[in-house]
């Protein structure tokens, strides 16, 4: 039997209605071990915050989906309370699983609306006139289907020799550690952990301090309960090595790099970037593009514009960034390009955030896109003039894989595992000095030979897609 953990994608869709890479890669692995071993071999897994117990489910629903639909999930963990993702008002996704705090924040934007209170709703990312068009045409709560499934203990079903698998990050999560433990003690389970990253213990300098310990400590205990580990780069599998050198353990540890890919849902059917790209010079593909786009993700691509994805915090090193880009915009005759941060306010930001504010960001050469939805990341990809990610250190580096699913080149900081994601389609740089990243930045502007360059060196690389991945776990765990 293979027990695959699901605990993160239930915590993650009580507050989120998109879905990250891993997800998927979480929800095509258990696809494809059903395929290959039938539905009697392969259970899904999870922790029950309320009765402190882990759980297990059949995994048959898994099998009769075509794709990752966050609405499947609320409705299987969250039954009567969960709302559909085109039933949730603007600004509540966080709350659409949570009923009464739903109502009493759907209760507070009322209030707002009627005073006219608009810049309430600017602060959330919306408008009044969104919040009433939903309203006009709200609909009943979605009911559960899934209701009568059967949950087990997995300490009840599970036979020594079964395999559990962790492909989500789980270190935060109080009391499952050692939930794990007893299942290997007790139980004889085999249990492998997918390892993201070790950012917490190697930068811990970004990272609240009692995160970065309480990581050290779930990753140290790990390790008595882990039979194997697989990591998402060939440098989180050097740092996961060193690791347990220190601790004085040895596991096997498997490579599984994450894809060059960018996979976006827009509700009806599945868009690929790329084939968005090869249609854009159509005049129809150029007004199906931008419906639907609200106001502000549009007017973000009326001039040329460097695209930065990610979440705004300090290890995205994205002072340094804007340092790099005052500069340039001190620089005649550079036709420079406007910088665009799409994501999501981070933690330690304070240099960054008082460097916008000081300067009216940068005179209007900064500007944002807050919290994206995934159609409007694909938009703003596909028209800007390449990306930027020089941060300080990651695990893998899924924005650069996407900027060049999309067809479009990078500077991209040479640390960590980034250079395994950009190979030679991309413009490098050191994350330590704003010289550098300024004159790779100057580079792509000022020399658009070279730019097309990259550009048919993408066109010509088979990227590595979510299938790939997929398909290297399954070959792995059936090793």
């Amino acid at each position: 039997m293979h027990f695959f953990d699901v605990t993160d994608i239930i915590f993650y869709v009580e507050r989120h209605t998109t879905v990250s890479g891993i997800q998927r890669v979480s929800f095509e692995v258990i696809k494809r071990m059903i395929e290959r071993h039938g539905r009697q071999a392969v259970r899904l897994s999870y922790w029950d915050r309320r009765c402190r117990e882990y759980l297990s489910i059949e995994a048959d629903f898994v099998a009769e989906m075509t794709e990752f639909d966050p609405d499947v999930w609320s409705a299987l963990f969250y039954g009567r309370g969960a709302r559909s993702q085109a039933n949730t008002a603007p600004t509540l996704d966080r709350y659409r699983n949570h009923p009464l705090k739903y109502h009493l924040h759907a209760l507070r934007r009322n209030y707002q609306a009627l005073r006219g209170n608009e810049a309430h709703f600017t602060k959330h990312g919306s408008s009044i006139a969104e919040w009433r068009s939903f309203r006009s045409g709200n609909l009943p709560n979605a009911s559960s289907k899934f209701s009568g499934l059967e949950r087990m203990r997995v300490v009840d079903i599970a036979q020594h020799g079964d395999h559990l698998i962790v492909l989500g990050a789980t270190w935060s999560i109080n009391g499952l550690g050692e939930c794990f433990q007893c299942l290997k003690d007790h139980r004889g389970l085999e249990i492998s952990q997918l390892i993201h990253d070790l950012i917490p213990i190697i930068t811990p300098e970004h990272i609240a301090s009692d995160f970065s310990e309480d990581f050290y400590n779930w990753l140290k205990a790990s390790s008595g309960y882990c039979s194997r580990y697989f990591a998402n780069s060939k440098n989180t599998a050097r740092d996961l090595s060193t690791f347990m050198d220190e601790i004085g353990v040895v596991r096997p540890i498997k490579t599984v790099p994450l894809a060059q890919d960018f996979h976006v849902t827009d509700g009806k059917s599945t868009l690929r970037g790329a084939g968005l790209h090869a249609m854009s010079s159509t005049y129809k593909a150029r007004v199906d593009r931008n419906l639907g786009l609200p106001r502000d993700i549009l007017n973000l691509s009326k001039m040329p514009f460097v695209l930065v994805v990610g979440t705004m915090e300090s290890r995205k090193n994205i002072w340094r960034l804007a340092q790099a880009w005052q500069r340039l915009s001190h620089e005649s005759p550079l036709d420079l390009p406007k910088l665009v941060f799409a994501g999501k306010p981070g933690w330690y930001n304070e240099d960054f955030n008082q460097l916008i504010k000081a300067t009216g960001n940068l005179g209007g050469w900064i500007q944002f896109a807050n919290h994206p939805t995934d159609a409007e990341l694909a938009y703003l990809y596909e028209t800007c003039l390449f990306t930027a990610t020089v941060s300080l250190y990651e695990g893998w580096g899924l924005p650069i894989g996407e900027s060049l699913f999309f067809g479009k080149t990078a500077v991209v900081a040479n640390n960590s595992s980034m250079p395994e994601v950009g190979g030679d389609m991309v413009e490098y740089c050191d994350a330590h000095s704003i010289d550098s990243i300024y004159a790779a930045c100057r580079k792509l502007i000022a020399e658009p030979d070279h730019r097309a360059i990259l550009e048919a060196k993408i066109a010509s690389t088979r990227l590595r897609s979510w299938d790939d991945v997929t398909s290297d776990f399954v070959d792995l765990l059936v090793t």
